[in-house]
């Protein structure tokens, strides 16, 4: 079983994607990232199902809750 990205890692790999995006997608991205920790200051951002050819999915999730995933278009 692969081993959760650290938090600190998921949110500069989140950083890293917004700025590799450089467009329209990563503004919606950065700011709904924004609205998200405006709304829940204490949730957790990971970035799930990376692999070679994927940059992973930020994910947004509280203990005992339901995750948010946001998938953003390559």
């Amino acid at each position: 079983m692969k081993r959760p990205v650290p938090v600190e890692s998921a949110s500069a790999l989140i950083d890293e994607r917004i700025k590799e995006l450089g467009d329209w997608r990563g503004k919606t991205l950065a700011k709904v990232r924004e609205i998200i920790h405006e709304a829940d200051p204490g949730i957790v951002e990971e970035c799930k199902w990376r692999k070679e050819s994927s940059p992973g999915t930020p994910v947004w999730s509280q203990r005992n809750s339901q995750d948010l995933w946001i998938s953003v278009p390559r």
